[in-house]
């Protein structure tokens, strides 16, 4: 087992790709929690990011300035488009691009929570433009500022009327009071008898002394 272990950290060195990033678990103690293991896939996802970025530049980019070169040679009289162009392949940048934006504006709706601030965020604009950068339409999520205001009286009557029926199943189902709390003096003192044990056999208590009716000799 050890030997097994001792080549898949060898494997790990040589690709770039570490065991966790395709299922193995329990190889480190920061992928226990999920931004521990958030921090390590996208650390670890910079090597492929790197493979498909060489695959932009020295093959897509290449591959698409000889094709625009050949249309502009042998097809200029059938091409409505004509012109100095420089092609670009953005397959890498524009999902680095996306990954950076959605992370930050998450940042910033974190920040917009202060109450000092959040008067002046447009709310409905921030979230729309963090759906964009999840691939999602907000068109189909987001709500516009009067249903919003809508839904937020909704909520709040909701959780006002479970407020008051909490309060009023407070004193019904009240539950009795803790050991050692003060519930009251009780109305009269307990007979403890002539051995102060009340009636029990455990300690001295007073003794009766000679003379007296419950002295026994």
């Amino acid at each position: 087992m050890m030997m097994f272990d001792k080549f898949r950290q060898l494997a790990d060195e040589q690709t770039g790709i570490p065991s966790y990033s395709h299922g193995q678990t329990g190889v480190q103690s920061m992928t226990r929690t999920a931004s521990g293991m958030s921090m390590l896939l996208g650390a670890a996802s910079l090597n492929i990011k790197t493979v498909i970025k060489n695959l932009d530049d020295f093959l897509l980019k290449p591959m698409g300035e000889a094709y625009f070169q050949w249309n502009m040679q042998f097809l200029e009289s059938k091409l409505d488009v004509k012109g100095d162009l420089e092609v670009k392949a953005t397959g890498t940048n524009s999902l680095m691009q996306k990954e950076v934006r959605s992370q930050r504006l998450t940042m910033f709706l974190q920040t917009a929570q202060n109450p000092a601030i959040a008067p002046f965020i447009k709310m409905n604009k921030l979230i729309s433009e963090l759906a964009y950068s999840l691939d999602l339409d907000p068109d189909e999520l987001i709500n516009d500022p009067e249903e919003a205001a809508l839904m937020a009286q909704i909520i709040g009557m909701q959780n006002n009327a479970g407020q008051a029926t909490g309060a009023e199943a407070g004193p019904t189902g009240e539950q009795p009071g803790a050991m050692g709390a003060n519930e009251g003096v009780p109305p009269q003192g307990q007979d403890l008898g002539a051995t102060g044990t009340g009636g029990g056999n455990i300690g001295t208590g007073a003794v009766p002394q000679s003379g007296e009716t419950e002295f026994s000799g």
